[in-house]
């Protein structure tokens, strides 16, 4: 006598489909779909296409990709063919590094600290005049500090500390994959003022970073790597850590308008007061020519207190 013994943990299927990108049903390659509660799993190929074989009657299959919403799916033996479009997780784009070789790293996989900002971070709480003191309070760790007190004066900023003697400490600056010149750029108000002329150490240059001609307004999100490994994707350069800026792109759609205004008061606590220059003063520091100079400004009445122009 032949006894018939079924042994459904034995059955086995077959499911097969594509993969495909929901708003432009491009293939996606390379989308990872394991069966959920193992660790069986296959991979899309070159044509977005994949063939994967569960055990039993059913199973869960997990579409996930980088950049993009994760999806479940329950089969059956009946299931057969199963085409599966995949939407863009625009609401977790922060989660997803670009480095410097053009890949893209899930967050929990890379081995660098990386701080993120977005736009709304940038302009839409605490107005600043530059991208550099917009970065002031919000990232974790960095050192930024002015390098002078006169308006517009350069922002320096160490993500970790200073690095060299000799070296420059600043972080390196990538704009939309280019490398940025941040170097500082006197105006040249010395050379006119002569501020530092007659043994005066005092420089009224006051360098403005590069950094500074870029628009916060027009910047769409900020990666800030600040771990001593940036080095090995950027160079040398980076040992003082990178910030990796993306500007805003054009989008299809109704055209857009954006219109702000801010209205600002500033005062002076105590005014330092004008030079108490007198004929014998300025025959003195500047010769006969700074004598004769300043008897033709008294005459015609051209002292001018900036100061008072500025805060007056």
């Amino acid at each position: 006598m032949i006894l018939g013994i079924s042994a459904p943990a034995a059955a086995q299927f077959t499911v097969a489909g594509t993969v495909t990108d929901q708003q432009t049903g491009e293939p996606l390659i390379g989308v990872t779909i394991p069966i959920e509660g193992t660790s069986t799993g296959v991979v899309t190929n070159s044509e977005g296409e994949y063939e994967i074989t569960p055990r039993g009657t059913s199973a869960v299959l997990v579409f996930s990709y980088v950049g993009y919403q994760s999806r479940s799916f329950e089969v059956t033996t009946g299931t057969g063919t199963l085409d599966v479009t995949l939407r863009q997780d625009i609401a977790e784009l922060g989660e997803v590094v670009v480095s410097g070789l053009g890949t893209t790293v899930k967050r929990q996989n890379l081995a660098n600290a990386v701080s993120s900002i977005s736009a709304s971070e940038l302009v839409g709480k605490s107005p600043a005049q530059t991208l550099s003191s917009n970065l002031y309070g919000k990232v974790t760790g960095a050192e930024i500090s002015a390098n002078s007190g006169a308006p517009g004066g350069g922002i320096s900023i160490r993500m970790r500390g200073v690095t060299s003697i000799n070296g420059a400490s600043q972080p390196l600056y990538i704009v939309d994959g280019i490398y940025y010149n941040n170097d500082d750029i006197p105006n040249g108000s010395s050379a006119v003022t002569a501020a530092a002329a007659g043994g005066s150490a005092s420089n009224q240059d006051n360098p403005v970073n590069r950094i500074a001609d870029l628009n916060p307004e027009d910047i769409e999100s900020i990666e800030i790597l600040k771990g001593a490994s940036a080095a090995a994707i950027y160079g040398q350069r980076a040992s003082g850590g990178v910030v990796i800026i993306s500007t805003k792109r054009g989008s299809s759609g109704a055209p857009q308008f954006s219109y702000s205004q801010r209205v600002g008061i500033t005062t002076i606590q105590k005014k330092l007061g004008m030079r108490n220059f007198t004929a014998a003063t300025a025959d003195s520091a500047f010769g006969s020519t700074g004598r004769t100079l300043f008897e033709e400004a008294r005459a015609q009445n051209r002292f001018i207190d900036y100061e008072e122009e500025l805060y007056g």
